[in-house]
């Protein structure tokens, strides 16, 4: 492992909701095909960071067994858009707990409920894939209610890339 590289370890909390076969839709996606339940949107009230009118989305299993501990963001409002995202714990060797903590106050959130979302850069070096998730820019998802929100820390103590190693 390289230094300053994150080892994929840990489970995190957010797989929201069981899905129910007879609610359950397929689309197409650019990642191949998935499954998708639209009645258990996550609701984006100010948007994604620069898409402030891409507000729905669901959360589902990626389409690959070699990305199982990845999920799979896609939007409600274009087919076409959807983030590979690290489900992580509040407590996580990337981010520090108090300021998830601040930043679920920030939200209005409830840090019980809070489900914590990297999204993940795949760089292309000489045919090798490199993995980079932003940890400067949460998305936290409040389980409850079915919102969230991509939260940009006030500081640059946290990498947009932060490498992870599989």
């Amino acid at each position: 492992m390289l230094r300053g590289e994150w080892a994929m370890t840990g489970s995190g909390p957010a797989v929201i909701g069981a899905m129910m076969a007879a609610e359950a839709e397929g689309v197409e996606t650019r990642f191949g095909r998935i499954t998708i339940n639209p009645r258990q949107a996550i609701h984006f009230p100010t948007g994604m960071l620069g898409m402030p009118d891409r507000n729905n989305f669901c959360l589902t299993h990626f389409p690959s067994e070699k990305m199982a501990r990845f999920k799979l963001l896609q939007s409600l409002d274009d087919t076409g858009l959807s983030f590979i995202t690290l489900p992580v714990d509040i407590t996580n060797p990337l981010i520090e707990r108090p300021d998830l903590e601040q930043a679920v106050r920030d939200l209005e959130m409830n840090v019980e409920q809070v489900a914590v979302l990297l999204v993940v850069t795949v760089h292309r070096d000489t045919g090798v894939a490199k993995l980079t998730v932003n940890a400067r820019a949460p998305v936290l998802v409040d389980a409850s209610r079915r919102i969230a929100a991509q939260y940009v820390f006030p500081h640059t103590k946290y990498m947009i890339r932060q490498p992870l190693t599989m």
